[in-house]
């Protein structure tokens, strides 16, 4: 028996040292060989012919070394591709060693020219090896690859589709000993897996295009990897791992003194009035910093974020509150997956509370209870149960979506022309209520002196070139998250720096719609490819007021009236831009109103959308003609 356990070790011994061999003594194909570009891929200027990702990690055996190698090919077919894809840089901060580095240009009749060692370059004041491609034509190919030994990689994630096509993409790992490596491919990533070796591959991935609104990146060809213990990974271990993460911290003394001070036992006091008791102790009076020991957070007034969990946690249980751990993705990264749990791709966690039918979102210091995340709202998720000694079961939900009524931006702009006919100043009230008022309450709270007028520019006149004079906040405090009639509000006055106003002759034009800020333009956009995608459903505002300067009259008012429609298959309008102007005596008043009361329309949706976004554009660039009166 002992000599067959000697020959299994022997041959996984020798089997490992196999795989090693291909990763740590990786060599190219001195003629290499490629797959011929289709003609759909003709027309981008490079296609990546190769990319190649392999990873070995080994531990044990006074072992703790990982090697690695990223092999490229890059094939140019334009002068375009010359400067973009003829550089490469490689980040090597936490490398222990290079071993091998070799980089090449292939030319159409099969020459190959190999780039000397005195051109890999570490650029100074970074961390980066770098080298450039001199002399590539149309019709080369250039090719690296390198070998690094580092620390063993356990959880990452890799992307492998790009803004030009991928031909043959390929991701390899190891399995170790000591625990199970686990991975995940999508959106063409095939699992071609064999034994201790796991591996997916790609073919013909067409080139990534950022559309606007849309979940980009949850779209990508990737492979997600990880390590756990568990010989079978899924929710259940997911679970655990995250009650674990926010149990047994033996706090049971600094938890119960809590509930007694602040009255929580009392059962006069609803479900609801506890939890906000809750929430605004921690938000009002806790800062996040690095504070390890759990037992002293309220005597510290410091919290790491997992004591976060961990207090929520406690207090719910000492209650006997209901809750349920929730886990969604970030809808715009990772599309939800309910055949396989992805730590990392679970990283909107959340405590629901039945009774309440509301979240408390404990990552996110800003964000009150009430409202799921914005990045979960209308997204899959997985909904956990645990009564007390009884097994952990879990159904995958849709998070509720949320009312547009519950995030309003108003904003009023009285705009003044000085009598120059060049100097515009503003004076601008901006409103804000549910996501971005909770955002902002937290950012004005630590944000630096030198960065404020950055954010009140930023955040109240998006992009445009204007100069703060003057500004003040109202209801900044969080505990007016509670409260909807106490909405975040920026004061500004400012002067415009760049021109808005036109000489028509005598006259002039004053494009007024500038005062919301930057738009986006759709109209050049013909093909959507994805689903519009929104975080959340909201509702923007605009009041405009342009005092008339002494001596002018305005004319073409209507250039001012828009009216875009979304409707669903019910013809129930679900988006609107709708915009109307009037002048009342010597000032002119426009409003202006968005509303998009969705998060999700399919791509045949896309023309009345964009119509949509266009408008507001549009209104953006309209002028107005005031007339000088003779």
């Amino acid at each position: 028996m002992k000599k067959i356990i000697f020959l299994i070790s022997l041959l996984l011994t020798q089997i490992s040292f196999s795989q090693e061999e291909e990763v740590k003594n990786y060599k190219w194909d001195d003629v290499p060989k490629f797959q011929e570009i289709p003609t759909e891929f003709a027309s981008y200027p490079a296609v990546v012919l190769k990319d190649y990702r392999l990873y070995e990690n080994k531990v044990g055996g006074y072992a703790y070394k990982s090697f690695i190698v990223k092999h490229q090919a890059i094939k140019i077919l334009s002068e375009t591709g010359i400067n973009e894809y003829n550089k490469v840089s490689i980040n090597n901060r936490y490398i222990r060693d290079y071993r091998d580095l070799k980089v090449r240009v292939i030319k159409p009749n099969g020459k190959i020219e190999e780039l000397p060692k005195e051109k890999i370059i570490e650029k100074q004041g970074t961390s980066e090896k770098q080298f450039v491609f001199e002399g590539v034509e149309k019709g080369d190919i250039i090719e690296y690859y390198y070998v690094i030994k580092d620390f063993p990689d356990f959880n990452g994630l890799e992307y492998f589709q790009r803004d030009i096509p991928v031909l043959d993409a390929k991701f390899q790992i190891n399995k170790i000993a000591q625990a199970q490596t686990y991975t995940t491919g999508y959106n063409g990533m095939k699992n071609e897996s064999k034994g201790k070796i796991t591996v997916y591959t790609a073919s013909n991935l067409p080139a990534y295009k950022f559309e606007r609104n849309a979940t980009n990146k949850a779209n990508l060809a990737k492979v997600y990897y990880f390590l756990d213990t568990s010989k079978t990974y899924d929710y259940i271990n997911f679970y655990n791992s995250l009650y674990n993460f926010a149990d047994g911290v033996g706090a049971k003394s600094m938890i119960k003194g809590f509930v007694e001070d602040y009255k929580l036992n009392d059962p006069a006091i609803s479900t609801d009035e506890k939890i906000k008791i809750i929430d605004l102790f921690l938000k009002e009076n806790i800062e996040i910093d690095k504070q390890y020991v759990y037992k002293k957070v309220i005597e510290t007034k410091k919290m790491t974020p997992n004591m976060v969990l961990y207090f929520y946690k406690d207090v719910l249980d000492y209650l006997k509150i209901k809750y349920q751990f929730t886990a969604s993705t970030d809808k715009f990264d990772d599309k939800f997956d309910k055949e396989n749990a992805v730590p990392a791709a679970l990283s909107e966690i959340l405590i629901y509370i039945p009774e309440t039918k509301k979240y408390v979102v404990p990552f996110q210091f800003w964000m009150p209870y009430g409202q799921p995340n914005a990045l979960s709202v209308n997204n899959d998720a997985v909904y956990f149960d645990q009564e007390p000694k009884q097994k952990v079961t879990y159904e995958f939900k849709k998070i509720e979506n949320v009312s547009m009524n519950d995030n309003i931006t108003e904003e009023t702009s009285n705009i003044t022309i000085n009598d120059d006919m060049e100097t515009i100043l503003v004076n601008k009230k901006s409103t804000f209520l549910g996501y971005l008022a909770s955002y902002y309450r937290y950012i004005v709270k630590y944000i630096s002196q030198e960065k404020i007028n950055d954010f009140v520019k930023n955040n109240t006149f998006n992009d445009l070139d204007v100069e703060v004079q003057k500004y003040a906040f109202e209801n900044k405090e969080y505990k007016n998250n509670y409260d909807p009639a106490k909405p975040f509000t920026i004061n500004t006055d400012i002067k415009v720096k760049e021109s808005w106003i036109e000489n028509a002759g005598k006259n002039n034009l004053i494009a007024i719609g500038k005062v919301l800020g930057k738009q986006t333009s759709l109209h050049q956009e013909t093909t959507r490819v994805n689903p519009i995608v929104l975080s959340y459903p909201k509702k923007n505002i605009n009041h405009i007021n342009l005092n008339i300067p002494t001596g002018y009259s305005i004319k073409n008012v209507d250039n001012l009236f828009f009216n875009k429609e979304v409707k669903n298959d019910k013809n129930e309008v679900i988006g609107s831009f709708k915009s109307s102007a009037k002048i009342d005596g010597n000032i002119i008043k426009i409003t202006a109103e968005e509303i998009y009361n969705f998060t999700y329309l399919e791509k045949e949706k896309y023309d009345e959308y964009r119509d949509l976004v266009n408008a507001l554009y549009d209104f953006n660039n309209a002028s107005l003609l005031l007339i000088k009166i003779n």
